[in-house]
Formats: C-alpha cells, structure tokens, sequence
C-alpha cells in the first residue's frame, strides 16, 4: 500500500542543524493545490532527516511530504488540538518560502497599502511566477488577487523600486529573512555583487560567525585560508567582545578568540596579520580596539577632557563664593533641612566646574543634591536638561525633584543645538550608561554646555559595552566627590550593604524577621522557601533575581510557581490565534503583578514600569489593532488600557531581575541566591540596597560569600576611557600651556 502524501505549509522551525546537518524538526498546515489550508484544526510535526532535506526549511515554503502519520491529542491553553508526527518516507519542497518578496511588499514604504497579508496571498497564488507578473506590469494577473486600483499601484511601484534579481539571489543563497532584508536595505540593488565580493561584510549586519562563514564557504566557495575570512573572522572577534562589555582586548585574548573561531593557532596568527594590513583594528599599546568601539571611546575622551581642561584658562563658576553661600542657606532654610558637609561640597563642585562627577550609595543624599543643583542653575540661568538611561529613572528623577527628566533616547530625538545658549545636562543613575549611548549624547552638545554624571558606581555595570562611571569616578583628574553619609535609611541594611560593597562578608542571622537576614537551603528548596517568605507580606515585597532562567532561582520559574500558588484561578487573559482560529492563552492572569520591558512616551508609561491586571476581554478574532483587550493599574496609580501591541512587552512581577530593579526601592526585598555566573558582589549590592525596610537572602550562603569576596565583575571588563582621558587631558593641558 502507498504511503500517504500532504502538501505542508512550513509554520514553525522547532530545531534546525545550522551547518545543515542532522535535519530539522517543523511544524506546519494541511494546504490544498492553491496554497490554502485544509484544516484548521489539525497540524503536522515533521521530523525529517538530513538526507531527504535538498534546502534549509523555512516558514512559509511547501513541501509534499510521504509518509504515515501519528495523530497526537494535545491541549493548548485548555484547548484541544489534533497534532499529527510525519517521519517522512520522501519529500519535496514545491516552492520556497519567498519570504523576502513577501517581507518587501509587505512592509516597504513604497508598497504602502499592501500588507504583509496580501503579499503573501500573492505568494501563495503566483508562486516564483510573481516575479515575472511584477516585472511584466501584468494587471490582469494581479487583479486575481487584488482590487483593480492596488494592482495598478503595485505594477507602478514594482516598475521603480522592485528588485527581482536581487530578491531571487537572495533567497537562492540561503538567506534567512531578517539578514536578507538588511542587506537590501543597505546595499540595494548592489547587494549581491557587494556580498559575493567579500560574505563576510554579512557581519556588519549583526549576523552570527557560523551562519555567515557556512554562506562564505558553502554557497560562495571560499577557502578556510581566504583573507577575506581571515580578516572577517577578527571584525567578528573584536565586535563579539564588544558585545561582552569591553571596548578592546589584549592580542592574546583575541587570538584566544581567533583559534575558536577558525578552530586553527596557524590561522589564527594568519588572521591577526591580515586585519592589521588592512586596518580592521587600531592597535594601541597592548590593546586591539575595532574601529567603531575606538571613535567612540576616543570621542567620550576627548569631550570630558575638554571640558576639565577648559576650567584651566578662565574662571567657570557659575555663582561667586557668596552667592553660593547664600543659595545653599535658603535652599536649606526651605526645606527644613541640614546638608551634609559632603552634599555642600557637591554643590560647590558643580558650581564650579564644566565637568564632574557625584557619587554615593543608596540613601547618601543623591536627590538632595539634585534638587540643590537644579535651584543653582535657575539663579544661574542656565537650562537644565535631566536625563537618565531608563524611563523607569527618568520618571523618578521628575518625582522626587520636581524637575522634569526625560531618557537619554528622547533627550536625543528632540535635542537641537540651536536651543539654549547656557545649558547643563544631568545624568542620572549614571552608572547604567554604557559607552555608545555616552557618546551619543556628549558629541551632540556643543562645548560650552556643562555636564554632570550622578550615580553609584558600585552597583551593577551597564548591560552594554563599556564603563562610564565606574572609570571616571576613581580617575585622579575628574572632579569628583563621593557622598558618605547614610540620610534615608541606616541600620544593619546599611552596615551590610557596605561591607559587600567593600568585598568584606557581613555577618548575618538565620531569622526571617530579622531587618536583614540569610535563610540558607539547597538548591533545591530556594523556590520553596522564597514563595513561603512572600506569602507572609505579598503587598510589601519583591522578589529579585539575579537570572532569568534558572530552574531554582530563575525568575521565570519563581514566577510562574508564585502565579500556580497565589492566582491558579484568577480569570486568564487570551488573545486569538489566527493559525488555529481560536483564542489562546497569554500566561497572565487577572490580579497578576506584570512588569512593562519598553518605553511608551505616548501613555506616559516606562520600561521598568509595575503594575496589576485588573481586567481581561474575551478573545475575538479580527480584532483592529491597538484595541483594549484588558486594563493594568500601574504603579503611579492610573488604570491604563492593556493593547495587543503593549502585551507583547509584559511579564509577570511576582519576581523580577535585580538588572530591571535598579534605580528602585521596595519596602521588603527577598532575594534568591544560588552559583551563577552573574554573580556578583555589585549584583548583591544593587539587590539588598533596593529594601527600605528588610532584606532576605534564600539559599547558597558559600555562593554569595565567594561573590562577595571576588573582584566585581566590572573589573574584568577590558575599556581604555581612564587612559584615554589621561593622554587627551596631557594634549589638551599642553595646547592650553602654549597659548597662555
């Protein structure tokens, strides 16, 4: 008897060999001779061996596949679903995935009004053919799909801006969609003579050394030695390292790197002298920089240094001794209070220079000063714009000063240099900046503006690249002053938090009512014990994590435990599912706390954000866009309408990452520990000096201890700024010198 054979429309790629090898695993829909699905309630998994593949698999391709089926019963989010597993006898793909036609038409300006969904109805209707219907301004055919008018507005902009050669090269090469549409975008039309000339050019498009170095040598026949390679695989290990925090790297750290990657010391070497030929690194003393990380490392150099250096040919006090004094009374005569000597010694240091830098811990009296600065360039004149990395810390700047503050992102969109004559920026929770975003708001100021950067740089270092305070704020030629004295809060948070800071262990009771305490467990136990301690103050407490996917200790794992126990029953939040054509769930649940991951300027509503769902509306389908699908009471006390388009940038908050809680404060702080890789002692730090109130440790009392006795991991990070700025400072000092 002959196997039975379908016609599959490829869904979802759940596992695919990269080089090829080993098969892949796929999901897919029944379709009929047109394109159309058969069914929609049953789908097939296909697991296909290498040998029967003849392309990599794709979402969207058909493919004829021969073979007998397995039906599988599943439940999806409550509801029944028929799954059905192909190992396949034979297959056949009948047509690519024409993805990037599909991505082109859909979402190119020029082929506005078309949408991705149209676009792929003429996919599915013309097959390869549409290139031929497009190019030959054939009407008629399109008008099978569309209306007439969009038809002729499609044949008249396929006629100026379509790319049929380079759409086919594209897909005939392999490409996956998402690099594919960058480099059409980049090189246009020139696209596939720029990338057959040198493939590893794929790499300035953020696409990974083993996808780019399979197309090199797989589809465009490069040899393992070609210098092409050899100079692509060091821009690759250069930008790898940038993405890992450091701005250069020593030559035996990048051969390290090198003989990974070309899996050869011979190569490796080979490498290194073929880059330097060309120039695809600066070598300066013992470091390597890439080019990029070293314009942009030098530029942040060399904006601080001239703003230190200019204090030295002309006074650049802003008020004059007395005026100073007087503003620092009233300032504390209206608030009812007395500055620290060191809070006075901010001020004056502001006041006085074009560029400093003010540091101190949680609760030493950061906001005092700000709100102290921000009176002194009133009286001054001057225009202050206030900023930070995040919208969470923006917004909390605004509240707690009364200032306004906006993040780094907006204060570049709207910036115009042709604004204020006298002017100072503000950096706060300055710690957080990473290199490229310093150096895209300090080459935007003109060269009079004032800068002044405001953070504790003993917490966590920039999830970017970089360091910006950690290097400036020990540097013996930076004006700084570091804040000491404890002003909110004191006790034993306080003395623990700085022995960790300092590397030293504190002492800590096994007490859970205690104002800080370490409850110590196995590995094991930590998810047990944690959600225990929440349940005793669910409304006062945090839980913060130091990773996201631990099974003992993640954040996804406490949370999704914290949903099962306090909220198994609330009314779930669905969405509908258009492959299925039924509702499906979303994870959240009505009186579940969530966390917003993105920026909305238009709601007033920030990354860091924390809220509850209050609310959930039935699922439906063709629902329009941005329509209200539930409510979210958010932290600054609003009800705001919950959209599709916002859901897609929240997670549950029974627990969140110490990384997002940064800059915030909660009353009692509970806190999973257990050996990881993040871990740290500026990670403890950050976490324990996030409680108002107490803080509990849960598990791997020798973890933390080890952590804390370690250097910070800031220090492994390879960065030039502090001997940069040290060489433009003797430059410019030296200019100076001449012209006096």
């Amino acid at each position: 008897m002959n196997a039975p054979v379908v016609t599959v429309r490829v869904s979802a790629v759940r596992s695919q060999n990269p080089y090829g090898r080993g098969g892949a695993i796929f999901t897919g829909v029944e379709v009929d001779d047109r394109g159309w699905r058969v069914d929609a309630k049953t789908h097939y998994v296909i697991k296909a061996s290498s040998q029967l593949l003849q392309a990599p698999v794709e979402c969207g391709q058909l493919w004829r596949v021969t073979g007998q089926s397995e039906p599988n019963t599943i439940i999806v989010n409550g509801y029944r679903l028929t799954e059905s597993t192909i190992t396949p006898d034979a297959m056949e793909m009948l047509r690519p995935s024409g993805e990037h036609i599909i991505t082109l038409l859909g979402q190119g300006e020029a082929f506005e009004g078309i949408g991705e969904v149209k676009a792929r109805r003429l996919w599915e209707h013309f097959g390869d053919t549409l290139y031929a219907v497009l190019d030959q301004s054939d009407v008629d055919r399109l008008e099978e799909v569309l209306p007439r008018a969009m038809a002729q507005r499609l044949a008249d902009a396929w006629l100026q801006w379509g790319n049929t050669f380079t759409l086919q090269w594209l897909q005939s090469k392999g490409f996956a969609v998402s690099l594919g549409r960058k480099v059409l975008n980049f090189y246009g039309k020139d696209a596939a003579n720029r990338i057959e000339d040198d493939p590893y050019r794929l790499l300035s498009f953020a696409a990974k050394w083993v996808t780019v170095d399979s197309l090199a040598q797989n589809n465009f026949g490069l040899a393992p030695a070609d210098p092409r390679r050899l100079a692509g695989a060091v821009e690759e290990a250069l930008y790898a390292a940038f993405d890992a925090g450091h701005t250069c790297i020593p030559e035996p750290e990048l051969l390290r790197r090198l003989r990974a990657l070309l899996e050869s010391n011979d190569l490796a070497k080979s490498a290194v002298l073929q880059a330097e030929s060309l120039v695809r690194f600066i070598r300066q003393g013992d470091r390597l920089h890439a080019p990029g990380p070293y314009v942009m490392e030098r530029g942040v150099a060399q904006a601080i240094a001239s703003r230190i250096a200019s204090r030295i040919t002309k006074a650049l006090s802003l008020l004059d001794e007395g005026s100073l004094a007087a503003h620092i009374a009233d300032y504390q005569a209206q608030g009812n209070i007395t500055l620290h000597y060191k809070q006075i010694e901010a001020l004056a240091l502001a006041n006085a220079h074009p560029f400093c830098v003010i540091t101190g811990g949680a609760g030493t009296g950061k906001t005092t000063v700000l709100r102290g600065l921000f009176q002194l360039y009133a009286l001054a004149g001057y225009t202050v714009y206030s900023m930070a990395l995040s919208g969470r810390a923006a917004k909390r700047i605004g509240e707690a000063t009364g200032h306004s503050a906006q993040t780094i992102a907006g204060f570049l969109k709207h910036f115009s240099a042709d604004g204020a004559q006298n002017a100072v920026v503000v950096i706060d929770e300055a710690s957080m900046v990473d290199l490229p975003s310093a150096y895209r708001v300090l080459r935007h100021l003109p060269q009079h503006y004032r800068v002044v950067l405001v953070g504790d740089p003993n917490q966590l270092p920039p999830v970017g690249p970089g360091l910006l305070l950690h290097e400036l704020a020990h540097h013996a030629q930076v004006p700084v002053v570091e804040l000491t004295q404890i002003k909110r809060y004191g006790g034993a948070i306080a003395d623990a938090a700085a022995l960790i800071r300092d590397g030293e262990w504190p002492s800590l009771v096994d007490d859970a009512q205690a104002e800080i305490a370490f409850v110590p467990c196995t590995l094991d136990q930590i998810n047990a014990v944690v959600l225990g301690l929440y349940d005793q103050d669910r409304s006062g407490s945090q839980i913060l994590c130091a990773t996201r996917n631990a099974a003992f200790g993640g954040m996804n794992a406490i949370n999704t435990l914290c949903q099962s126990r306090i909220n198994a029953h609330g009314e779930a939040l669905m969405t509908w599912n258009p492959e299925f054509d039924q509702p499906q769930g979303t994870g959240l649940r009505v009186g579940d706390p969530v966390i917003c991951l993105r920026n909305d300027w238009e709601i007033d509503l920030q990354n860091g954000s924390l809220g509850v769902l209050m609310s959930a509306k039935p699922a439906a389908p063709d629902k329009a866009p941005g329509s209200r699908i539930g409510s979210i009471l958010w932290d600054d006390g609003r009800t705001l309408d919950l959209t599709a388009d916002l859901l897609t940038h929240l997670e549950l908050a029974y627990a969140i990452t110490i990384h997002k809680a940064q800059g915030s404060g909660f009353g009692r702080v509970i806190i999973p520990v257990r050996h990881s890789k993040l871990l740290d002692r500026t990670l403890l730090y950050t976490a324990v000096t996030r409680a108002e109130q107490q803080v509990i440790l849960v598990g791997d009392v020798q973890a933390a201890k080890a952590a804390v006795l370690a250097p910070r991991h800031s220090e492994r990070r390879y960065v030039a700024l502090g001997v940069m700025l040290e060489a433009e400072l003797r430059e410019q000092l030296a200019t100076l010198k001449g012209t006096i």
